[in-house]
């Protein structure tokens, strides 16, 4: 039974669900006929554009670790790199733009990507 994966599943679901409803509030507040705002609700939508870009394959990778068998350690390592470089991507883009912040966030999601691809791969290929 999977006990780590759903943990990530459940934070990042709530994270979007966060980002998405966000969204709906500004377009009701009129964000997106205020030309000074709209670039508030440009940001955001890209934000959670790039959350829904991301995060069901770093899901897909966190999945495949756990059932095959991976160290909970190195499950939960991949899980809290992913949902750090979610939340630290979508701060660092629309709360409080911040390119540092967002370099940083970009870099732990493409080593979530990466190192996970080469450790689901090691796996499969070493039984």
């Amino acid at each position: 039974m999977l006990s780590i994966t759903p943990i990530y599943v459940g934070l990042l679901a709530i994270l979007f669900f966060w980002m998405s409803l966000r969204i709906s509030l500004m377009r009701l507040k009129g964000y997106g006929d205020d030309d000074t705002k709209l670039e508030v609700l440009r940001l955001a939508v890209r934000a959670q554009g790039n959350a829904a870009e991301y995060i069901p394959l770093g899901l897909i990778l966190l999945l495949v670790l756990e059932l095959q068998g991976a160290p909970g350690e190195v499950v939960h390592l991949f899980g809290i790199a992913l949902l750090a470089g979610r939340i630290g991507h979508f701060v660092g883009f629309s709360l409080v733009p911040h390119r540092f912040l967002r370099q940083v966030s970009i870099v732990l999601i493409y080593c979530v990507l990466c190192f996970g691809g080469f450790a689901v791969l090691y796996v499969a290929l070493a039984s």
